[in-house]
């Protein structure tokens, strides 16, 4: 357009003029009304609008501007944010982060939405999601993946911590009916029947999804597993490999490599039925404030997983070089996993039976004190950003579709 009024804006010159983001306008133009005209790609506003539209919604900008003064010349900003991202090397089902790493998904959409920031990305890699959340809390960690009842852990903890919220922005890697965790005994094991186990050691990792579904099969099988020790998922498995323990409950690549390795017996599932499910949390305030961080991060998660979906022998290798796994028991599970930020009902109906009657409040998005929530509209713009068949805003239906992958 070679041509314009001079009432009319771009929309580059009314974020300038606002000091707020490409995706708060595009939110402001949906939920808002925020008046503009669309003449071919270009979108303008006009500016004796803006005075009006700007002082009817005074509230919902950043300080009040009335009336507009001549635009000034535009002058170039920079400055320097750090993003801090916690992540789980050697959980299989949370291994998105390391393809989004090595790739540097996230610091080109940071460099997409704010060409003007220099971020830079910090990444910490934890033993266990309940450090990534403890981390959370104290302000050390930005957005992180973590399991299923780490999420449930953040329950309990924002309802003593009245100024933490933990707010879901997407799931991760998801395996139905308990298929990415499984007891394992040593191959040489004379132990094979749970009723068996009370008088082996048994280990697993404390407070995480292991050490939950371990306590499932106690209630299930109406067992006391005794001694029960707490060790870090490596020793687990090096406990099965040298006969130290008599069983143990491991998560994927684990599981995998010990029966790669033919040392290890996974058992049935008995009194396990639930899907494994993992997600990406963040601190409700936090998430709020800085918006398009978090859509940018969910914008390179959804390319990651599109990633391994149709690159799996690039994905693994990637993988391999940030994890240290054997690049076959990678290439074994990624194709296991499904690979799905979006709600299902079925995921959010296996979360409240993990947390009983603490995630009933996983039903809405309203604002619950203590409660943990999740926001779909941060995973809804960023579906939108890259123009993928869009999200509803309530929870999708029925099983999970081979057809609908995000």
């Amino acid at each position: 357009m070679s041509q314009r009024h001079n009432h009319l804006l771009r929309l580059q010159e009314v974020m300038d003029l606002l000091g707020v983001s490409r995706a708060t306008i595009d939110r402001w133009r949906r939920d808002k009304q925020l008046p503009h005209i669309k003449i071919g790609k270009e979108i303008l506003v006009d500016k004796h609008k803006l005075d009006t539209w700007i002082q009817q919604h005074s509230r919902a900008i950043p300080s009040p501007v009335s009336p507009l003064p001549p635009m000034p010349p535009r002058v170039e900003h920079s400055s320097s944010r750090t993003i801090v991202v916690g992540y789980q090397s050697g959980a299989a089902l949370l291994w998105s982060p390391l393809i989004i790493k090595q790739l540097g998904f996230f610091e080109e959409e940071l460099r997409a939405i704010s060409p003007g920031i220099d971020y830079h990305v910090r990444w910490v890699n934890a033993p266990n999601g309940i450090e990534l959340v403890e981390d959370i809390i104290a302000g050390r960690v930005n957005i992180a993946s973590i399991g299923d009842y780490p999420m449930i852990a953040s329950i309990a903890l924002s309802r003593i911590l009245p100024r933490f919220r933990p707010l879901m922005l997407a799931f991760d890697g998801k395996t139905r009916n308990g298929e990415g965790i499984s007891l394992v005994v040593p191959a040489n094991s004379s132990a094979y029947r749970p009723e068996e186990f009370s008088a082996v050691k048994i280990a697993t990792v404390g407070h995480s999804s292991a050490s939950y579904r371990l306590s499932e099969w106690e209630k299930g099988l109406g067992l006391e597993f005794n001694p029960v020790v707490h060790r870090t998922m490596g020793d687990c498995m090096n406990g099965i490999l040298d006969g130290s323990i008599g069983a143990s409950m491991l998560w994927e690549p684990y599981l995998s490599w010990a029966k790669a390795l033919g040392a290890g017996i996974p058992l049935q599932s008995e009194g396990v039925s639930s899907d494994y499910l993992t997600g990406l949390i963040s601190d409700n305030e936090w998430a709020h404030n800085n918006e398009d961080v978090v859509i940018a991060y969910l914008k390179a998660h959804l390319r990651a997983h599109e990633f391994i979906r149709q690159e799996p022998d690039r994905a693994s290798s990637l993988v391999q070089a940030g994890s240290g796994f054997p690049i076959s028991v990678i290439a074994s599970v990624l194709s296991r996993i499904r690979w799905d930020a979006s709600f299902y009902n079925k995921d959010l109906m296996t979360l409240n039976q993990l947390g009983e009657s603490q995630m009933d409040l996983l039903q809405s998005h309203e604002t619950h004190r203590g409660g943990f929530e999740f926001d779909k509209r941060f995973l809804q713009e960023a579906v939108e950003a890259l123009k993928l068949p869009i999200l509803p805003d309530s929870a999708l239906p029925g099983e999970w579709s081979h057809e609908m992958l995000y």
